[in-house]
């Protein structure tokens, strides 16, 4: 890669708009899902009128070294705009352009994506590969593919096969994205590779040295933005859990309303990290697992329909049709339902997979084991409907019902696998979880030009004595490098993970809760302060 190299700016029909050198200034940035851009300096001596969309292609225009960092299609995803000169009375520009897929944050994530109308707000209850079909509906329904490939997924054997509770309020689908990702979700990383969209942890390759003072001309170090504990308290969901479950001390307050979830089995009241920790040594944080509650799965049969004339809002008739079923392997009550609470069910299996429903037990109040379905608009069209709807054998989860009618061992044997789960969030939040950004030399990158350049997921063994005693094995997070010299001073984030937030506004699911007496600060997942621009707030730890 020369300085005479041209990099060329195309419009969405293919056409140059505009070519430049690499400038210098150039530069390429990648940190997991945080970032992943290119930006291209030049100076002109009128305006040029980018629009969204416009593009360059970068595959196999640089140098064969970087290898895979940067071959790919980067776009105009925000509006750009120059600065005047005032000394050459020209205009200055910084194009930055993301990676392909970064325009995925200026569309919103909907569940009926193909439909004109939708509901940006809505909940999903499902397997990570249920998520990501939605996703894939999303993406297809915009015509979004990559060089003309549709896109897929790939989910490695590292992500727990477990369904979780996502609510997606007016969420843009790179966050959408994204916050599957998170620790309180599937707790992996998520990066796109060409038209893959990949689930899991990339880490590989035998671990490179890097030491401050021979391979590196500096080290810094982050504090972590994930929560470092030695002592976790966990709770599971409020689902099917009955009044007497704990004593009245021991019910959890979150944002001043009492709620009864589900907890460590009794005689454990946190996980500890480390065994016969002084009480200085404890440092606190609270786990909410909503996915954990007592649950059955259960299997229909017997579907059918009914149908009933009903009068519109503005005056019209419809006719609607309500789908029941029957359930052989479960005998229940009325009794058997928690006091002021809806039955509900999230389903399994089918066309209607990870979706909630009010439903209605014995609906003509004849004794019958007959279940009705309750309508839902939550999804941007009424539903169930002649697309999607329940069948025989579609697996399904009930809530709202006390589960000691059903077997006394639902609580406790939930209770052990709380705290199995704590267990594991335990041994996660005892790590060193600091992110350190190394600086390489330049003669050491390019040492017998070699220009030793590193992918994200690339093993690295840093050592630092003010740092670590014996080294620290962690992997590459993210690069920083010039475009017109790459091997000049690269800056690599190294790290364990990069905690996802999201790209508007950072959320705080759970802010505190209070048991038996004590308020614990944290949640799920950890929250930080983002400064803004015009924000006078101090940086600390935890901004």
């Amino acid at each position: 890669m020369n300085f005479g190299d041209m990099i060329e700016i195309k419009d969405i029909s293919g056409k140059t708009r505009f070519s430049t050198p690499i400038n210098k200034g150039a530069k390429g940035k990648f940190t997991l899902m945080k970032e992943d851009y290119i930006v291209l300096p030049f100076s002109v001596p009128e305006p040029i009128y980018f629009k969204l969309g416009d593009y360059v292609d970068l595959s196999g225009v640089l140098d064969d070294s970087l290898g895979g960092l940067l071959s790919k299609v980067y776009e105009v995803t925000d509006l750009q705009k120059p600065s005047f000169n005032a000394s050459t009375a020209g205009y200055d520009y910084e194009l930055k352009l993301d990676a392909y897929y970064w325009k995925w944050k200026n569309k919103i994530f909907k569940y009926t994506p193909e439909h004109a109308g939708y509901e940006a707000s809505w909940s999903l209850t499902a397997a990570l590969d249920v998520q990501l079909g939605v996703f894939l509906r999303n993406l297809k329904a915009l015509g979004y593919t990559y060089k003309g490939k549709e896109f897929v997924f790939e989910i490695d054997s590292t992500v727990e096969n477990k369904a979780v509770a996502m609510t997606y309020d007016n969420m843009n689908l790179l966050d959408a994205l994204f916050s599957m990702a998170g620790e309180d979700k599937w707790n992996c990383d998520c990066w796109i590779t060409d038209n893959v969209i990949h689930f899991g942890r990339n880490e590989f390759g035998d671990a490179v040295k890097i030491e401050l003072g021979v391979e590196a001309s500096a080290m810094t170090r982050s504090e972590s933005k994930g929560t470092y504990a030695t002592r976790i308290y966990a709770f599971g969901s409020t689902r099917n859990i009955p009044e007497n479950y704990r004593p009245i001390e021991e019910q959890t307050v979150v944002n001043g309303v009492v709620q009864r979830r589900l907890m460590l089995p009794a005689g454990t009241p946190y996980i500890d990290v480390y065994p016969d920790m002084s009480q200085e040594e404890a440092i606190e944080d609270i786990v909410v697992f909503d996915e954990v509650y007592p649950r059955l799965e259960n299997t229909m049969s017997s579907v059918s329909t009914r149908t009933e004339t009903v009068t519109n809002e503005d005056g019209g008739q419809e006719t609607v049709t309500y789908y029941r079923y029957r359930d052989t392997g479960l005998n229940f009550s009325k009794d058997y339902r928690l006091p002021g609470q809806e039955l509900t069910i999230i389903f399994q299996s089918g066309k209607m997979n990870g979706l909630e429903f009010g439903v209605i037990f014995d609906p003509d109040n004849n004794g019958s084991q007959l279940w009705e379905i309750v309508r839902s608009e939550d999804y941007g069209r009424p539903l169930p409907d002649d697309t999607i709807y329940p069948e025989n054998d579609d697996k399904y989860i009930l809530s709202g019902f006390d589960p000691k009618f059903v077997s006394v061992q639902m609580i406790p044997d939930t209770e052990q696998e709380l705290k199995e789960k704590a267990q594991k969030i335990a041994d996660q939040r005892k790590k060193d979880d600091g992110t350190y950004y190394t600086t390489l030399r330049s003669e050491w990158v390019n040492e017998d030009k070699l220009k030793r350049f590193f992918e994200f997921g690339q093993k690295i063994n840093l050592v630092n004595k003010a740092f670590f005693e014996n080294g620290r094995e962690s992997r590459v997070l993210g690069w920083e490098f010039n475009l017109d010299i790459p091997w000049d001073s690269p800056v690599y984030t190294i790290g364990e993970s990069m905690p996802y937030s999201r790209l508007n506004d950072v959320e705080e699911k759970l802010e505190s809760i209070t048991y038996k007496g004590h308020t614990y600060v944290g949640g799920g997942g950890s929250s930080i302060y983002v400064i803004k621009t015009n924000d006078s707030t101090a940086p600390s730890d935890s901004n």
